[in-house]
């Protein structure tokens, strides 16, 4: 069973900016901020933590040439359409 959370506006707006976060291209004071917001919120914590562990995966797999199951692929989709995320055909 999928978990939803609650996102305020705050997390959504900070949360626009994760990836220049992770890239570690993002402006010293938005990098603050958003530091600072996780520090007390749990599902963006979550959230943030998940993307950097898909993002291992995914260049793990690019340099393995690791073939993923279509379960495994199937439910990583359906997870980051349930974080709101755009599928690869949008």
């Amino acid at each position: 069973m999928a978990e939803h959370y609650h996102r305020s506006a705050q997390c959504q707006e900070l949360l626009g900016q994760i990836s220049d976060y992770l890239d570690g291209e993002l402006e010293a004071k938005l990098c603050a901020e958003l530091e600072t917001h996780l520090s007390s919120c749990k599902d963006c914590q979550v959230l943030v933590d998940t993307t950097k562990k898909t993002i291992t995966l995914f260049r793990l797999h690019h340099q393995t040439k690791a073939e993923i199951s279509a379960d495994v692929s199937a439910r990583l989709w359906q997870a980051l359409d349930d974080a709101g995320c755009a599928s690869p055909e949008e």
